[in-house]
């Protein structure tokens, strides 16, 4: 069993929980012998007012502190800021444009732009709705291997990056997110057993004009909570037609949200 199988979470208030499900764990893998691997185990503290002293073991060794953390490609920090994340993958991504830049360097920018958006944009948005850059600095060290990649069919005399954009039909990581994250609000809203729909309040007793599936802002006291996917969609998502909210599938929603914001 490998260590990145299970994720255990709790708050800080419940430490004791938290140890005993560790220990759950521990006998239930020494029951069915499949040993965890404890150096590959580690703990995280989430939040800067997190008390560090408690001490967390899994068959009597302790587990050490990591960070960052990975889950599912995506790397988490005690604070969850999403920079270190953003430098993984902008690292990533640019040694495929480098790769880009000397197999296409002479290929007509349709043929390059199908390239970046099969394997390298991919790389830049997988799970974005969950880590949105929070800081402008990382909203930019995106865009800057779009810019990169756009760059390479045009050789020295290239265009304007907007007019770039629009000869080879992509709109910018930006847009893309803004687009994503009105996706996945419309599946949590939409779909009949959402595991996430209780994230996105509907509000309450809403005379305003517009559609019946406006959001309720979250409270935050913190930049992260700030930037939650229901805080920063609030004002687009609330501002959209009804016909394109209450449409019957993702398809037709995709469809009419496109054509709304051309």
């Amino acid at each position: 069993m490998y260590a990145d199988d299970i994720k255990i979470y709790n708050t800080s208030n419940n430490q004791s929980i938290l140890k005993s499900d560790l220990s759950a764990i521990g006998e239930w893998c020494s029951v069915w012998l499949l040993p965890l691997n404890v150096s590959k185990c580690s703990v995280l503290y989430i939040g800067k007012n997190n008390p560090q002293h408690s001490t967390y073991t899994i068959d009597n060794s302790e587990l050490t502190k990591s960070e960052p953390l990975s889950d599912l490609g995506v790397f988490m920090t005690s604070c969850l800021s999403w920079s270190e994340h953003v430098q993984r993958v902008v690292k990533k991504s640019n040694s495929l444009v480098f790769l880009l830049s000397k197999v296409f360097a002479k290929s007509h920018f349709s043929v390059v732009s199908k390239f970046y958006r099969t394997y390298i944009r991919p790389i830049l948005e997988f799970a974005n709705s969950v880590w949105a850059p929070i800081f402008q600095k990382d909203v930019l060290l995106l865009e800057s291997v779009q810019r990169k990649a756009s760059r390479i069919p045009f050789g020295r005399t290239r265009p304007k990056y907007k007019d770039r954009l629009s000869m080879m039909q992509l709109p910018t990581l930006s847009d893309r997110r803004k687009r994503g994250d009105l996706i996945v609000t419309f599946q949590a809203l939409k779909a009949p057993q959402s595991p996430i729909k209780h994230l996105f309040p509907l509000a309450r007793n809403s005379r305003t004009r517009g559609h019946c599936l406006k959001l309720s802002k979250d409270k935050f006291q913190t930049t992260v909570r700030q930037h939650f996917i229901v805080n920063r969609i609030f004002d687009l998502w609330n501002s959209l037609p009804s016909d394109i909210v209450m449409c019957d599938s993702i398809s037709s929603f995709k469809r009419k949200y496109d054509a709304y914001n051309v």
